[in-house]
């Protein structure tokens, strides 16, 4: 045996584990999400309404028809019944994953016709005011009593890439007279589209609701959570931009992990109400998809929500989640002028936009005060950079007012505000995936392929990694001797164990500075094989049928501390791989350096067992090439301690 091998490591040997297992804790536990906010002071629970105030909208109520407008990207279904998506379908495109299980499985017509992904859960998106939603008619939030108007339904109608459905019906309250109108218009090519809802006084003498009005966009976005692993859980939740601050809510139910907890507020609804005409936008996250409501035109307040209520416990199917709230209602007295709004009309068999000389798309600073005028800038797609962009910069310039979407929402995009900022490493990465997997058809072997790549190209970074830690090993005997010598002259003592580096030719940061380099590709990495739809029901080989949940082969149930445990295979061999590609690329002899060495495989073990099991596979890989290759080096490579001094 070497001398080499019989002395003890420097503590520079051990900072390259330390700094694996700290960049695994942080990756793997804190950016899973950002952190869970408290509810602020003013969030509390709504009071019962009182028996006596329960005063609805009247309005004509009846069976309506539905109407079908397909883009390239989606497919809406309307309905004259609510004026309101019953449905909305996302299609099969190179950068949308829709397995082909789910559409064999599926009765939806629509979902075989399409080749798509019904992404409301059969709630459709109401866009729609109502005036209760606690006890006893909190059913109220997730089904607005005028979800069940006859309203008058006007077109589809197209120009260019633009097709746009217009509803109205008349609605009295206490026998005031209103208007309520809604206009939607698709796009071609894009991933957003636009809602407008226009509530409006007929009569010349003020409106006053006499309390507060709501407003509900839509519920929690599919598709469903079809596992209770917390990670899984974790990706769904509910977010609003309120009073310059976002908020974000993670965890769509569920009894967590073995290895998890989670913190559930009190109460079942907190209202966020701070100050007035401050909601900005809101929506719902789920696993691969993100929808939000923007809503436009601040310039006059009334057209801007004042608060919001969130219901804390969400129900199983996610249709009661929040809505916005608008502060003691009221409407100015009606006026002559019609409201300028955008509007497709057909004349003489050709199409036109009017009015002409705005074209009516950009809603200007109107001061109405008899109606409130809500503009939805609305996003439906992936949680990526790709899909949340505009196409045609033009056109929603035109339509929306501005070249690029609000960048404030791109925090909602992923999963944390961390992982943005790996985003377009991320996005490479999957491009790369989806390019392998048309070649091969298997995104499991893609994972494999895309790991051996990742650990050739950056085997020399690795190298130097190990070599340097094979030095500072050699050099620990000559370090001892200058800090037993030295110990009392700390200035002599750092001269003298610089001048050993020079007189080696050693640098201890190369012993770090490789794994600092791959940490930002492991992240990217990771939010890559996590949260890309693409390994959605994939299956892999064996046991393993889909790539983005654990590769789970029995389940323990009525445990004492959880509900259910889940035995997974692929955590067990990480770690076993784990340890042996320690054993093969780190030279550590201290006995508590070798326990921690040892056990930190073990500690990542928490981290890994409920991630999918594509992120594992990954990690397995790249410790199995590691191990190969390692022996391979050893055994015909140079002696990298060669030429320093033998050990005392």
């Amino acid at each position: 045996m070497s001398d080499e091998k019989q002395n003890p490591s420097s503590l520079s040997s051990l900072l390259p584990i330390l700094l694996l297992g700290g960049a695994t804790f942080f990756l793997f536990q804190y950016m899973m999400g950002d952190e869970k906010k408290d509810p602020p002071p003013n969030a509390k629970p709504s009071p019962e309404l009182p028996e006596s105030n329960r005063n609805d909208f009247q309005f004509q109520r009846g069976n309506g028809n539905e109407v079908i407008v397909e883009t390239d990207r989606a497919v809406y279904v309307l309905s004259s019944e609510g004026g309101r998506i019953s449905r909305l379908y996302l299609k099969r495109r190179e950068d949308l994953h829709v397995p082909e299980s789910l559409v064999e499985e599926s009765d939806d017509p629509l979902v075989k016709k399409y080749q798509a992904l019904e992404v409301t859960r059969g709630f459709g998106m109401d866009f729609q005011p109502h005036l209760y939603y606690s006890p006893p008619l909190e059913s109220r939030l997730g089904d607005p009593l005028l979800n069940k108007g006859k309203f008058r339904m006007e077109g589809p109608v197209s120009q260019g890439k633009i097709t746009e459905v217009r509803f109205s019906m008349p609605v009295e309250f206490k026998g005031h007279r209103l208007e309520l109108v809604k206009i939607f218009r698709f796009f071609d090519g894009e991933s957003f589209f636009r809602q407008i809802t226009v509530f409006r006084n007929l009569e010349n003498k003020t409106f006053e609701l006499g309390g507060d009005m709501f407003y509900r966009t839509f519920g929690d976005l599919g598709p469903p959570p079809v596992s209770e692993n917390s990670r899984v859980l974790q990706s769904y939740g509910r977010f609003f931009y309120y009073n310059d601050e976002l908020t974000q809510t993670h965890g769509a139910g569920g009894s967590g992990s073995f290895f998890s907890c989670s913190k559930t507020p009190e109460g079942p609804y907190q209202v966020y109400a701070d100050r007035d005409a401050t909601v900005e936008f809101m929506g719902s996250s789920s696993r691969f998809l993100v929808a939000y409501s923007h809503f436009l035109n601040p310039e006059n307040p009334l057209d801007r929500p004042d608060a919001v209520v969130q219901k804390a416990h969400v129900d199983p199917e996610g249709r009661a989640t929040f809505t916005a709230v608008f502060r003691s209602f009221r409407l100015e007295p009606a006026r002559n002028e019609p409201i300028a709004l955008p509007q497709v009309s057909t004349t003489q068999g050709t199409t036109s936009i009017a009015p002409e000389d705005t074209r009516g798309l950009v809603l200007k600073a109107q001061r109405r005060t008899d109606a409130m005028v809500l503009d939805n800038q609305v996003y439906v797609g992936l949680r990526s950079d790709e899909s949340h962009g505009f196409n045609d910069e033009a056109l929603m310039k035109a339509e929306f007012g501005m070249a690029e979407p609000d960048p404030e929402v791109r925090d909602v995009i992923y999963t944390s505000s961390f992982l943005a900022i790996f985003s377009k490493i991320r996005d490479g990465i999957v491009w790369l995936m989806r390019q392998i997997y048309a070649l091969i058809g298997n995104y499991g072997w893609a994972i494999i392929i895309i790991a051996v790549g990742f650990k050739l190209i950056t085997w020399p970074l690795q190298q130097m990694q190990v070599k340097s830690m094979r030095t500072m090993s050699a050099l620990k005997p000559e370090m001892d001797k200058i800090n037993e010598k030295y110990k009392d002259d700390p200035q002599e003592k750092q001269k003298k164990i610089m001048a050993l580096y020079k007189e080696h030719n050693v640098n201890p940061a190369k012993g770090c500075l490789p794994m600092l380099i791959q940490i930002p590709v492991f992240i990217a990495l990771y939010s890559a094989f996590s949260e890309s739809m693409e390994l959605w029901r994939s299956p892999f080989i064996l046991w393993m049928h889909d790539l983005s949940q654990p590769d789970t082969v029995f389940v323990i149930k009525d445990l004492i501390f959880t509900q259910n445990f889940h035995i997974n295979v692929l955590p067990l061999v990480m770690v076993v791989s784990q340890v042996l590609q320690q054993r093969f690329t780190t030279v550590v002899s201290d006995p508590q350096q070798k326990i921690m060495m040892y056990a930190m495989p073990f500690v990542m073990i928490f981290f890994f067992w409920s991630m999918p099991s594509g992120v594992t596979l990954y990690w397995t890989v790249q410790n199995l090439v590691s191990i190969v290759w390692q022996v391979l080096a050893n055994k015909f490579g140079d002696d990298p301690s060669s030429g320093l001094p033998a050990k005392a």
